[in-house]
């Protein structure tokens, strides 16, 4: 009952928030601002593109605080303003702004006024349905959608009633972290030694955090004690098992033969997130948009779903359990065995697999994806530039094609 009022009442600010700063963001007056917001705060789609703005754009740039860690490290910038997100500092950012973008949604999603355009990033390409229902939240609104991929992109932007003219399939801006390698000394500080696969399972229930409420998606428990014959495997083979914990997961998964590293702890050495990925030898995970990103790098995937038949949220397309890019895993005599294979060829038994389902979702191949995504925006009258913007960058496929993709 306690949950269920706290739930109501994040509810109830919610939809008056939306209501007010609609009918305000209507007279306020903007400025030479934008405002980023990220859940949490260390998500990479917001803090690339925080960097890409502070290279380029030459307006102030507004970082909305989280009220609770972990933080995101931020640079020392002239540009760059930091206000807690639940403030009066906050809110009137908002409605200065010339534009605005967020992650999973900002101050109860208003829908956006002509006068200020609203970016929603998202949080990754993936195929759990995001169409608002009893399964799958509630409307976001926004002006224009974020997606790595055209068909995933697809699907977002009907279930967010937006346009597919307003989809700007530009690449996640976090796959550019992708490249970069973290520091060895950091990733030993977080118990990782060597070669590992990381492993990155959604949540079944969440936790509540700030105004986040808590909800179930069903499914069963998928503990630590499922994936031991991944954990023997990879012991035979001087490979780790690193598994990352959803931020909202009510369990952190901890268990002998793993390492388990959290927000928090990735935030404390400096690593990001799609850092530890770009480092990793293979992807075990389940409903996932992770798998998505993690085709960009072209190494084996496994998908631990045990839970199939009794997960309650909506997947889409319906069919898409049916042609996963790697080892879909059944509790059986011989789970990840395909899985191990493909780590023993180093990526080439799965590989014409992997291949083909990036064809089919439409996956954007690039490594600039935070500056496509600028460019995009310039193109589309969103963001005007000034003295520091940089030269356009062109994706992978693009170079191949000899020509330069908007």
């Amino acid at each position: 009952m306690r949950e269920q009022l706290r739930n109501a009442a994040i509810r109830g600010a919610q939809l008056s928030l939306r209501k007010g700063l609609r009918l305000l963001s209507g007279v306020v007056p903007t400025s030479r601002r934008v405002v980023v917001s990220a859940y949490p705060e260390t998500e990479g789609n917001a803090g690339e593109l925080l960097a890409a703005l502070l290279r380029r754009y030459d307006g102030q740039v507004v970082w909305l605080r989280e009220p609770a860690g972990p933080h995101a490290d931020l640079p020392d910038h002239p540009r760059l303003t930091v206000v807690d997100k639940a403030s009066a500092a906050g809110v009137r950012h908002y409605l200065r702004a010339e534009a605005v973008f967020f992650t999973h949604g900002l101050y109860g999603s208003p829908r956006p006024s002509r006068r200020k355009p609203i970016v929603n990033l998202w949080h990754g390409d993936g195929p759990k349905a995001t169409r608002p229902g009893g399964d799958a939240g509630s409307l976001i609104p926004s002006t224009y959608l974020v997606s790595g991929t055209e068909l995933f992109g697809a699907l977002k932007a009907r279930a967010f009633e937006l346009p597919e003219e307003r989809l700007l399939v530009t690449g996640n801006p976090r796959t550019d972290q992708l490249w970069r390698a973290p520091d060895p000394d950091a990733l030993a500080d977080l118990g990782i030694t060597g070669d590992f696969v990381l492993w990155m399972p959604t949540f079944r229930s969440t936790r509540a955090t700030g105004v986040t409420r808590s909800w179930s998606e069903g499914g069963g428990d998928v503990g630590v004690e499922d994936v031991a014959p991944l954990v023997e495997g990879l012991r035979a083979r001087g490979v780790q098992l690193v598994v990352k914990p959803h931020p909202l997961d009510a369990e952190e998964r901890r268990g002998p033969g793993i390492v388990t590293v959290t927000n928090d702890d990735l935030a404390r050495v400096g690593v990001p997130l799609y850092s530890l990925m770009g480092r990793s030898r293979g992807l075990v995970t389940d409903y996932s948009s992770v798998w998505v990103d993690y085709l960009l790098l072209d190494r084996p995937i496994a998908f631990w779903v045990p839970d199939r038949d009794s997960y309650t949220r909506s997947l889409a397309p319906a069919d898409v359990l049916d042609w996963l890019p790697g080892e879909p895993v059944e509790p059986g005599s011989a789970p990840f065995s395909r899985f191990l294979a493909d780590l023993d060829a180093d990526g080439g038994e799965d590989a014409v697999l992997r291949k083909e389902v990036a064809a089919r979702i439409g996956l954007r191949f690039t490594r600039s994806s935070a500056d496509d995504l600028v460019d995009a925006l310039v193109g589309r009258g969103v963001l005007r530039l000034g003295a520091p913007a940089a030269r356009r960058r062109t994706s992978l496929r693009d170079r191949r094609k000899g020509r330069s993709r908007r």
